[in-house]
């Protein structure tokens, strides 16, 4: 960048004024103000900016618009002081390059006539914020421009009065910083070198007394330590000299006596400037001795740093550049293509290795298409080995080449191999390894049996059936539920006789079933047969209870009340079964294992 760009250092003065609505002080001579006898700086400022306050009086009338008359009269009185040819003939002639207005705000900014050629990109913006944004009686002006290649932005501002209007003057400062706005959507922060200079209206936190004691002992380390600014951290990243003059609020006006009037204001820096960028090197801060205001005007020079860049030789550089960069790429590579943008001046790192890679094209993608694998199995009948995992850094015991064509005997055999040992038998079966490789099972009743108690008769025996240890150590699967046979209760219209059909003593109370929950058991009438289902019909002596269990279709309540039960139709009181009343059972007890059968469902016979 060097080699087409350089850097200059310009001068610049800024200073600010409340004017307090006073108009008589157009004629006065302002340039103890606006042409200091500054001792270090040798010559005129590039740039001056000229920011003023309450140039016309903050009534209810001026506050909602803006009189350009009086802005044109101080700009007037600006422009004669600077130019003033006998006072300052050897001085640059100076031109308005743009002023702006805000109600009682105005800026401000000259420069030298032979400095209008670096600077461009000239704008200009207000933000108000008095009365929550609607009035402009408070708020800021700004103006910015390049200035070669330097972004520079001026900006005076007037902010919320009242000593306990701290936070307000703090959320007027975020307002103006956040939400004045030049063209492309630019903010203040967007600059290089920024300069703030107007009545910022802070004030010191000590009592008016102890404040003019200090002031008269000049004692100003201590009124600077509690000043609200300093104290509040007001205006972040922003830095200002060393405060070296009195306070300049507030006057009585046309002497150099403070405010003696019945609010009797405690004295302040309400006049300030800051600065913000690193380019940015403050010489001068200072106060003018102009008495017909109740404020006093200060100024401050700096010293900024410029970039210049020389067009020509930039825009030839980067032709030049072009040039090459098209030649490098133009050159075609091993494989007669041209060479990938992004890969020009890239080679393969060693003889043989592929060349670099870049988001268009990768050494592992030949015309588009995955690179195919080259490697060949060392026989014809050996191929790669599936079961290997897909990340070849896994540990497996795996090999990385097989047999392919085996017979079913060879890969049985080599299964036989891969079997992990079965583990221990459990107590009560015995499980030994055929020559074949296979375990027989012969098991007792008890391993082999499953929840439904099916008897170890039905195992399959060592001929008949051989178990893998995958078998083995399959769970076994769940037992399929036997359908029960459905006792279907007698039809209203039986006219059979019940006389003999009465209640063995010897019937246990399980035996009894429930009347709300469980089917309803009607009296078995005095038959050779009685009827399981529609249109079956079976002996009652080939009745086994162990293979079958009573169900019934649930029903209504109304039902229930209107079906006998079988305690009802046996003659014993409700909830009176054998034991003295305890619970009913099942029909089939759980201690006799449904072995036992019931006689008084046999039918009976006249004795």
């Amino acid at each position: 960048m060097h080699e087409f760009s350089w850097s200059e250092t310009i001068s610049i003065w800024a200073g600010t004024f409340n004017l307090n609505g006073k108009g008589s002080g157009v004629g006065e001579d302002l340039s103890a103000w606006l042409c200091p006898p500054v001792g270090r700086q040798r010559r005129d400022p590039d740039i001056i900016a000229a920011g003023f306050q309450e140039i016309v009086e903050l009534s209810p009338q001026q506050v909602m618009s803006t009189d350009p008359v009086r802005r044109q009269g101080w700009e007037e009185a600006v422009r004669s002081t600077i130019n003033s040819k006998t006072r300052y003939p050897l001085r640059e002639e100076y031109v308005l390059l743009r002023s702006g207005q805000l109600v009682g705000a105005a800026l401000f900014v000259f420069v030298k006539l032979s400095s209008l050629k670096k600077i461009k990109n000239v704008e200009g913006s207000v933000k108000k914020t008095g009365m929550s944004g609607m009035a402009g009686n408070k708020g800021a002006v700004a103006i910015r421009m390049d200035y070669a290649n330097t972004r520079i932005c001026l900006v005076t501002a007037h902010l919320a009065a009242g000593f306990a209007n701290y936070e307000e003057r703090n959320r007027d400062f975020r307002t103006i910083s956040q939400g004045l706005r030049f063209q492309r959507n630019r903010t203040i922060d967007d600059h290089d070198a920024i300069i703030w200079l107007g009545d910022m209206n802070y004030r010191i936190g000590l009592s008016d007394d102890k404040v003019r004691r200090l002031i008269k002992m000049s004692d100003l380390e201590s009124l600077y330590a509690n000043d609200q600014m300093i104290a509040g951290r007001a205006f972040p990243f922003y830095s200002e000299a060393r405060i070296t003059f009195l306070p300049t609020y507030k006057y009585n006006n046309g002497t150099d006596e403070y405010d003696t009037s019945e609010k009797s204001r405690i004295p302040a820096w309400c006049d300030r400037i800051l600065r913000k960028g690193s380019i940015l090197k403050q010489i001068d801060y200072a106060s003018a001795p102009l008495r017909f205001s109740d404020h006093r005007p200060v100024y401050a020079t700096f010293e900024c740093t410029v970039s210049n860049i020389d067009e020509s030789r930039k825009e030839a550089l980067s032709r030049a550049l072009y040039e090459k960069r098209k030649h490098d790429l133009a050159k075609p590579d091993a494989n007669g293509e041209k060479t990938d943008e992004d890969l020009a001046g890239y080679d393969s790192i060693a003889a043989g290795l592929p060349p670099a890679s870049s988001d268009r094209r990768k050494w592992w993608l030949d015309n588009g298409l995955p690179a195919r694998s080259q490697v060949r199995p060392p026989q014809d009948n050996i191929a790669l080995n599936p079961k290997r995992p897909s990340n070849p850094f896994s540990p497996t015991s795996e090999p990385d080449w097989v047999m392919v064509g085996w017979s079913q005997e060879g890969r049985d055999s080599e299964s036989r191999k891969n079997t992990p040992p079965l583990p221990p038998a459990r107590r009560g079966t015995q499980a030994t390894r055929s020559p074949d490789g296979h375990t027989d099972a012969c098991t007792s009743a008890k391993a082999l049996s499953t929840n439904s108690g099916v008897a170890s008769s039905r195992a399959p025996t060592s001929s008949s059936s051989s178990l893998t240890a995958s078998d083995l150590r399959r769970k076994p699967a769940p037992p399929v539920p036997k359908k029960p046979a459905l006792l279907s209760t007698l039809s209203a219209g039986t006219d059979s006789p019940r006389r003999n059909s009465t209640v063995d003593s010897s019937i246990p109370s399980s035996a009894i079933p429930a009347t709300d929950s469980r089917p309803n058991v009607a009296a078995i009438p005095q038959s050779p047969s009685r009827r399981i289902g529609p249109g079956t019909t079976t002996p009652s002596a080939e009745l086994d209870l162990r293979s079958s269990t009573l169900s019934a279709k649930p029903t209504s309540v109304s039902q229930r009340q209107k079906t006998p039960s079988a305690e009802q139709s046996a003659g014993i009181p409700p909830g009176k079964g054998r034991g003295g009343g305890h619970g009913r059972r099942n029909l089939l007890d759980d201690d006799d294992e449904g072995a036992r059968l019931i006689p008084a469902l046999q039918p009976s016979r006249p004795g």
